[in-house]
């Protein structure tokens, strides 16, 4: 049997080289370690030669290394990059992690900790056969206009999910106007056009190169960078991606908004859960119920749109009896009003459910979490 996971490790420590030779052991056939290298210069030599799926590179200096990984990130696009460092400060594991690492492990390697991060990229790389693949669940926020907090829901609820040790990808599919990015502070060196540039290429193993991994566990794809990108976008494309991601990973969080036209619906149609979001005023309300029932007469079950209530305040003029009654349709969940909590965790591009994981609007976040697993 060939092995699923292959491996490079740029490194001279002996105590990095034991632990992978331990874990080589305990993993068989599925790892083979195709070289243990002494500086970057000779593993770049055996990357060309053997094109491994994952590569951990000792760094000791920052600059150099964030310039290595982006080296390798931009040369081998199909290589993830560990990294391996005596340094684990915040300046350092953002630095490398934003320039593409995936992984961050403490020096020299620890076999449990090495184990960890093989068992997170191996969900990704390693192929299934057809009778024991899985659909991950597709859980979809969407309001057809901005404001609404969807991108705050999607981006907290992807770290909720990632956060529990669960494989999680985060899509932004706002294709003219996505925010992701912003809310997660990072810039992706390939977006959806790359993937649907190259939909002939579309599998698990390309779409994992393609990918943004977040130093908080998800794995990001965001909206095409050009308006021009973004409308040659199809709904057929999107449910080829929707389809790859579902096997992926266990779950896939899409942000998106528009109109229930073209590609939403293929979109609405790939979803488990549509999370509706909407806020206790009346134009919120008066769009909700037209949404809601152009969602019913496209066939939508009521029990896959569920309405989520951002914002809320308790003792509002509207309650949520009152807008249930209006809208004949049943709350959800809600999400309280922290609004400068949440702005400030926008600003500085981290979630809130990590900024302050202790408001309301975090516990909120993690009920949520759990009523969608």
């Amino acid at each position: 049997m060939s092995p699923h996971i292959t491996l490079l490790l740029i490194d001279t420590a002996p105590a990095s080289i034991s632990a992978l030779e331990t874990l080589q052991k305990q993993y068989g056939d599925v790892l083979k370690v195709v070289g243990v290298a002494d500086s970057f210069l000779e593993g770049l030599k055996v990357i060309q030669r053997t094109n491994p799926m994952v590569v951990i590179l000792h760094v000791d200096d920052l600059e150099k290394g964030v310039k290595e990984v982006g080296y390798i990130v931009s040369t081998f696009p199909r290589v993830s990059v560990f990294v391996t460092a005596d340094n684990n400060t915040t300046e350092w594991v953002l630095g490398l992690m934003r320039a593409g690492a995936i992984e961050y492990l403490f020096h020299p390697l620890q076999t449990s900790a090495l184990r960890d991060a093989i068992q997170k990229v191996g969900r990704i790389w390693m192929p299934m056969s057809d009778n024991v693949k899985q659909k991950g669940k597709v859980i979809t926020v969407y309001n057809p206009l901005g404001g609404m907090g969807t991108t705050t829901i999607a981006v907290n609820l992807a770290t909720c999910l990632a956060t529990e040790s669960a494989n999680v990808a985060l899509i932004d599919l706002n294709l003219f106007s996505g925010d992701v990015a912003t809310f997660l502070n990072i810039n992706p060196t390939y977006t959806l056009s790359s993937v649907t540039k190259n939909i002939s290429r579309l599998d698990s193993n390309f779409l994992a190169s393609v990918m943004t991994q977040h130093p908080l566990g998800m794995s990001v794809l965001t909206e095409p960078l050009e308006v021009d990108e973004s409308s040659e976008v199809t709904p057929e494309q999107l449910t080829r991606i929707l389809h790859v991601l579902s096997e992926m990973f266990a779950y896939v969080i899409i942000d998106t908004g528009g109109h229930i036209v073209g590609g939403n619906v293929s979109v609405f149609e790939s979803s488990d859960h549509i999370l509706y979001t909407t806020v206790m005023n009346l134009p919120g309300l008066k769009n909700t119920k037209r949404y809601v029932a152009s969602f019913e007469r496209k066939g939508f079950q009521r029990g896959k749109v569920k309405l989520i209530v951002n914002r809320y305040i308790p003792r509002a003029d509207i309650s949520i009896e009152d807008a249930q009654k209006v809208l004949d349709w049943k709350v959800f969940h809600t999400i309280p009003n922290e609004y400068k909590d949440v702005v400030e965790s926008i600003n500085k591009g981290v979630p809130i459910v990590k900024l302050y994981p202790r408001s309301a609007v975090s516990k909120a976040i993690v009920q949520l979490a759990e009523l969608l697993k």
